[in-house]
């Protein structure tokens, strides 16, 4: 018998799955469990449940993967860095905030209340995109796709586009930071009053309630080639400033500020959150939405 468990920790929507033989039998995320919205910290009781359901002791794990490859893209990020000297080091911040990760079997042992000497699984860390694909791919019921993954960024990428054919998943293309249609999403929802997060979904349905009168302003915001997209780093803080999100030791999440003083000039200022909507508001979520579905 094969056992995996799967976990997302230390990110929105911790979360853990079981995988037996291959078949997927268990799977919650902490929320369900410590009733904190999209909680991210480590999901201890994800762990827990999803080990009862399946009649498993902690012992009985041989593999744990996560969704999160540290070295993966080192080279572009080194580049970024390179470029970008100010940036560094909010980015080793970023990076020190996930170093909890490093020492998984002291992590899954305190959650099960078990010595860490009794566990003998094997970790794996697999690139944020692709666990993205493979987790849609992998339980669908096809044996040839295209996948497509599309975030804010995970592991300096922030979108991926692969060929899944039999039991192999090839990247074809990485679009990487700080081109990210999540973040120009996310700052058009934090302008117009909805910064917390996962209210990209209430601007998407506030969306056909707009009209294009921004279409050239969200036009200048992205430019297209037949290579992928790139954003104009004028409307936007730049990655590693103080964009991105921040998780406090309760694992609650708040999204920091992602646009410029540029958004400003351009719409005036930003709405507040709860405050009465304006029928700019509903032009400019019209507007980010039509450019990320053209895109």
């Amino acid at each position: 018998m094969s056992v995996i468990l799967g976990i997302n920790a230390y990110h929105a929507g911790a979360s853990a799955a079981l995988v037996i033989d291959g078949q997927p039998v268990a799977a919650i995320a902490e929320e369900r469990l410590n009733r904190l919205k999209y909680y991210a910290g480590f999901p201890a009781l994800a762990i827990r449940r999803c080990l009862d359901m399946a009649g498993l002791n902690v012992a009985d794990i041989d593999h744990v993967a996560i969704g999160r490859e540290p070295a993966a893209n080192r080279a572009k990020k080194i580049e970024f860095v390179l470029k970008n000297p100010s940036r560094l080091l909010n980015l080793l911040k970023i990076r020190g905030s996930r170093s909890k990760l490093d020492d998984l079997p002291t992590l899954i042992a305190a959650a099960c209340q078990v010595d860490s000497a009794q566990l003998r699984f094997r970790a794996w860390n697999v690139e944020h995109h692709l666990a993205h694909i493979a987790s849609a791919y992998f339980v669908s019921p096809w044996d040839k796709a295209a996948g497509f993954s599309i975030d804010g960024s995970g592991d300096f990428v922030t979108c991926m586009l692969t060929a899944c054919e039999g039991d192999e998943i090839s990247v074809l293309q990485r679009v990487f930071v700080p081109n990210s249609l999540g973040s120009l999403y996310t700052m058009i929802c934090e302008f117009i009053g909805y910064g917390e997060y996962g209210d990209e979904g209430k601007v998407m349905g506030l969306a056909p309630l707009g009209g294009d009168r921004y279409a050239d302003q969200f036009d200048d915001m992205v430019t297209l080639d037949g290579a992928g997209f790139e954003l104009n780093p004028k409307y936007f803080l730049p990655f590693g400033a103080s964009q991105g999100m921040k998780i406090a030791d309760d694992g609650q999440v708040t999204l920091e500020r992602h646009y410029s003083d540029h958004l400003i000039e351009l719409f005036g200022p930003p709405r507040v959150s709860r405050s009465d909507l304006t029928q700019r508001d509903r032009d400019l979520a019209f507007g980010v939405q039509h450019v990320f579905e053209k895109v």
